[in-house]
Order: structure tokens, then sequence, then C-alpha cells
């Protein structure tokens, strides 16, 4: 169908899917669920399989995953041709893919790793699995023929996050402008957020100087003003003490570091900065997701929303196996049901 007549059905669609989807007050009814059986018969009207608790709550989450992609591309399947910026968000699972096809093989394992099915849109032939040569060679990153060594590991992931964002900053800039107002600041601050995350992770667990951090950021080899608008707030970040709340408390992006107790001792907590970061574009997406129908805003918005679902799935999921009080579940549930 033409992008109009598209366009109008996504909208259509993608508010159907939306509306039934367990986020903001819909969210409360996965963490009213008393057992794993429970939980999984009210996501799927079906049966749970019978299986050990532990393999139960991996099965759901997986299942939960699955679904929130084949949601994404029957949205997508309904365009002709699909805008880039739509199909970029949905590589992250091929690269997430990748990552474990590469992990698997690398243990030696024979059983074939677990791999989202995002065709018709697959970067990878993840049927060629365990070659990784063969999976990657028609891509974009067909660099990546081999498993990584050790030393490489780390190298290799970042490489693959910096083509992920890359592509994702590549595909917003070719848009149109109506398209483009639709979705910039989501777009911007998923990669600033990230970026910053990323320079605390390096930091703070691999010790590395913010000379190393720099280049190891997102879209950093970009021109400016783009590098500058995506790197500044990261770089900033890695160039702070991680020990001293008093050089974080007047910052721009203070609101991603963890309680500082005043006489307590206090470090920087990427995992922290993290779950911050992410309640933080999942809330923007919820409140831009009716703001430009018609444009490709409602499918960034509804990718976001749907990453949403999927993490309050996985913690009600978790909360359930581990045992998890009501306090601790509502603390969750509380970002997962705003709207």
């Amino acid at each position: 169908m033409d992008r109009s007549s598209a366009d109008s059905y996504v909208y259509a669609k993608a508010c159907g899917m939306y509306s039934r989807s367990y986020v903001g007050p819909r969210a409360r009814k996965l963490f009213e669920a008393k057992r794993l059986q429970d939980l999984w018969s009210l996501l799927y009207n079906e049966e749970p399989p019978l299986v050990p608790e532990g393999l139960l709550a991996l099965l759901l989450e997986r299942k939960s995953e699955e679904q929130m992609v084949q949601d994404y591309i029957t949205l997508l399947s309904a365009y002709d041709t699909p805008d880039p910026l739509s199909l970029s968000f949905l590589s992250l699972y091929d690269y997430n893919n990748l990552k474990s096809a590469s992990a698997q093989a690398a243990l030696g394992k024979p059983e074939r790793p677990f791999m989202i099915d995002t065709s018709p849109f697959s970067l990878f032939d993840t049927d060629a699995w365990p070659d990784i040569g063969a999976m990657t060679q028609a891509s974009p990153v067909s660099w990546y023929n081999r498993v990584p060594s050790g030393d490489d590991q780390i190298d290799w992931e970042t490489k693959l996050d910096h083509e992920y964002y890359h592509t994702l900053w590549k595909s917003f800039s070719s848009l149109g402008k109506k398209d483009r107002q639709s979705v910039e600041d989501l777009v911007t601050d998923e990669i600033i957020l990230q970026n910053i995350v990323w320079a605390l992770r390096l930091k703070v667990y691999y010790q590395k100087s913010p000379e190393e951090i720099f280049p190891q950021l997102a879209c950093y080899d970009e021109q400016a003003p783009v590098s500058d608008v995506l790197c500044q707030a990261a770089m900033e970040a890695a160039s702070k003490p991680i020990d001293d709340w008093n050089a974080w408390a007047g910052w721009k992006y203070s609101w991603l570091c963890n309680h500082h107790d005043e006489g307590v001792p206090w470090t920087i907590d990427p995992r922290w900065a993290q779950l911050s970061a992410d309640r933080y574009l999942f809330k923007k997406a919820l409140s831009k997701f009716h703001q430009a129908p018609f444009t490709v805003g409602v499918l960034v918005s509804f990718f976001k929303i749907k990453q949403l679902e999927e993490q309050m799935i996985r913690v009600a999921a978790e909360g359930l196996r581990l045992g998890a009080t009501d306090s601790q579940m509502n603390d969750f549930m509380g970002d997962g049901r705003d709207a």
C-alpha cells in the first residue's frame, strides 16, 4: 500500500497493540500474579509448559521478546519499503543474536543458541551458525568473521555497538523533516545516555582513562557538531572522579547517579545509571506515542514502549522466581505504569 495508507494502518494497529500492552496502569496485572504459571497464562492465554521454575522464567522472558519483535515486524511489513530508522532499531536484535551466536560458538557447545527471528529483515544468515563468517558475510559487519579471542572480545562488541548507533544516526539523518522532528529527541537522547552509561562502565569496571574512553563512544568519529552533541556528556562523565559526589552533584545528568548519603562512602554505579536512563527513555516514548501520528515517530515510540513491556515482564518473572517481596516488586512497577 502507499505510504499514506500504510501510515494510517500502522497508527491504528499500533494503538490497538499499545492498549493491550502491559505498560502504564496495565503493568500492575503482571505483578498481581502469584506464580510463574499464572503469569504465563495471563500473557499467553495458554497452559504453561511443565518445566522447572527456573526454566519457565527463562522461557517466559524469551517468548515475550519474540512476541515483541513479531509485533514490531507486523507493523514494519505494512510498508512496501520500511523507513531506514525503524529498520535500524530492529537491528538491535540482530546484533544481540550475533553476540549470542559468537558466545555459544566460543564455548564449543553444539546446541544452537537462542536467537530472535527478525526475518524478513534479518541482517545475518542465522541458519549458517556455528560458522560466524558465513552468518555475517553479506552484512554491514562482515569484518566480524570469526569468534573473537578473549583479547578482542570487548573491542569487537564495542565495534558492533558503534555500528548500531552509527546506523541509527545515519538513518535518522536521512529522514524527511516531519519524520525527523517526530523522533529527534528520542534518538538523540538514546545515544547520549547510552554513551554516558558506556563511559561509566569502562571507567568503573575496566579502570579506563578518559583518553582511552573517548574513542570508544558511539558517534565519536562523526563530524562536529554531531559528535559534540552526542558525546560531550559522556566525555564529561569519563573525566569525573568516580568516588566524589560533589563532582557529580551539579552536573546536567546528575539524575543518572545513585543516591548519596552524607558522610557515607559513595561510588558512581553504572547499573543505576543504565536503569535510570532506560526509565527516562521509556517515559518519553509513552508521552510521545500519540504526539506525531502518521510519522516514523509512531514506530520508534512503539519500539521503546514494547521494550518497556519486555522489561516489566522480565522483572515480574524474576521477582516470582526469586521470591521478591511486594515492596521490591512495586519499586520496579511504579516506573512501568507511568503514562
